[in-house]
């Protein structure tokens, strides 16, 4: 699933690092701060030196990833499409602790609350293509992630579709799969990257 695939179709694939600082315990106290001035660095630095065109940017990711990539859309106004898989958009389902944070729900509240894009929905920009794998056994990414955001999505009007692939657990293996998630990837990009529309809306 290598991202350089997006190259030939005439992208610039740039795979930055976005550190999360803090106290031990409590980095992700800082998770959206650090998360929206790390893309804003690396976008003007991008910029600088003329590697991008900043009116026409899209961001992806899986798993931790896509989680990343919707908060990235709901908190920063710079992406006109995002691809996120199998991700968790609702830290309040992972009640007991996620990646780095330790603490639980009630120890951190607010923490789990900022980082849940869920709650931030309707701040969303740009056009979101979510995929997931229906046998999805990875505790923190229940395919209900995916679900209920695109009913959020949908019913606040945003520009939003949704895959569901039988027999996928958590990550695309199957080579139908992987060859229809290409095909949809590509065309998400060239219709909302390369040519914004000025109308847009929900599919699934």
């Amino acid at each position: 699933r290598s991202m350089d695939f997006l190259v030939t179709q005439g992208y610039a694939v740039i795979e930055p690092d976005a550190p999360i600082f803090g106290e031990p315990g409590r980095m992700n106290d800082n998770y959206v701060h650090d998360l929206r001035n790390n893309l804003s660095a690396v976008i003007d630095e991008l910029d600088r030196l003329g590697y991008i065109d900043r009116r026409r940017l899209g961001i992806g990711g899986h798993s931790y990833g896509a989680f990343s990539t919707v908060n990235a859309m709901v908190h920063t106004p710079f992406f006109k499409a995002g691809i996120a898989g199998d991700g968790n958009y609702n830290r309040t389902l992972t009640p007991n602790g996620f990646q780095t944070e330790r603490r639980d729900l009630w120890e951190g509240r607010e923490t789990y609350m900022a980082m849940s894009p869920f709650y931030y929905a309707n701040n969303l920009t740009g056009a979101l293509l979510m995929y997931h794998g229906l046998e999805d056994q990875n505790v923190g990414t229940h395919p209900d992630n995916s679900t209920r955001l695109f009913h959020a999505l949908q019913g606040l009007g945003k520009t939003t579709s949704l895959y569901m692939y039988p027999y996928e657990d958590h990550g695309p293996a199957a080579r139908e799969t992987l060859l229809d998630l290409w095909s949809r990837w590509v065309a998400w990009l060239d219709l909302y990257v390369k040519n914004p529309p000025a109308g847009e809306k929900a599919v699934m």
